[in-house]
């Protein structure tokens, strides 16, 4: 059995800067400011039952899951991150090139879809495999006959989630669950919002939380590369 949806959870994500275009259009597009922690209106061609699963986490790209954790561990979690961002060679920065927009799920899921340049998917494998240490539930726990293939089964034995590592797909999450009747329209607007932005580059990565009892996420630091604080 997993537990509450609003136990205490980390995540390792990329998320832009808060004073950038694509932040403030995503953020606009999801109805929640991450950074500021504030609820925004939707736009008018979205509804708020289309936004219900990507909208509280806020705009961000994965690199390691929402699990469920130990409040006391916090401190180890956030100087593991700090350890593993250390490890990038000098001069590395996280690229992220080739966007596009993409629908998932039958339509339901609309990403803004990316390839990661090498330090950027060094830097996920290593994140992953160091905190499933501190994971003690799974959002994929319960769902062994979605995810039973072999090496599934596999990562999910070690790393407790099944995606991720060779077969990763690096996105943000721009509408989820879409259920309107105009797919051919949203994808436009997307396409509009997400045009200037398919070649994005971090210099830091963010480690997010959502504490018991809340229902959103927030940015719990922000964590730069080349050991600088």
């Amino acid at each position: 059995m997993t537990e509450p949806r609003t136990a205490t959870r980390f995540a390792v994500y990329l998320c832009p800067p808060g004073d950038s275009p694509y932040y403030r259009a995503g953020s606009e597009l999801l109805g929640y400011d991450v950074r500021e922690g504030r609820e925004l209106p939707l736009p008018s061609f979205l509804r708020p039952e289309d936004q219900t699963d990507a909208g509280p986490y806020g705009l961000h790209l994965t690199l390691v899951e929402g699990f469920t954790t130990d409040p006391a561990w916090w401190p180890e979690i956030e100087a593991e991150v700090r350890a593993c961002v250390a490890c990038l060679s000098p001069g590395a920065v996280l690229t992220l090139t080739g966007g596009r927009v993409e629908a998932w799920d039958d339509g339901t899921t609309w990403v803004h879809r990316f390839d990661a340049n090498t330090p950027l998917t060094v830097l996920h494998t290593l994140l992953l495999a160091r905190l499933a240490r501190f994971v003690t539930a799974s959002p994929f726990d319960g769902k062994e006959d979605e995810y039973g293939r072999p090496f599934e089964r596999a990562r999910m034995a070690l790393l407790r989630t099944p995606r991720g590592l060779d077969s990763w797909q690096p996105h943000f999450t721009l509408v989820q669950p879409y259920g309107g009747d105009d797919a051919s329209g949203l994808r436009e607007r997307l396409e509009r919002l997400t045009a200037a932005h398919h070649t994005q580059t971090y210099r830091s990565v963010s480690l997010f939380e959502r504490r018991e009892g809340e229902t959103r996420w927030r940015v719990r630091a922000e964590v730069p590369l080349g050991g600088e604080r």
